[in-house]
């Protein structure tokens, strides 16, 4: 979709949306990726052993 940052920034205006910036979304998904769940272990594997995280932080 060529004019996909058109449309995103339409939407967000007519929701009266404010976009962060790149680094504000980045730095919330690292702290999403390594913060989030930390004291929650999930086991559903074949071998009975819980998965690792994604991203080591």
């Amino acid at each position: 979709m060529p004019d996909l940052t058109d449309r995103r920034d339409r939407a967000a205006e007519a929701l009266g949306l404010a976009l962060p910036a790149e680094a504000e979304v980045l730095a919330r998904l690292h702290q999403v990726a390594t913060g989030a769940g930390k004291d929650f272990v999930l086991v559903f594997t074949a071998e009975d052993e819980p998965y690792g995280p994604l991203i080591e932080g």
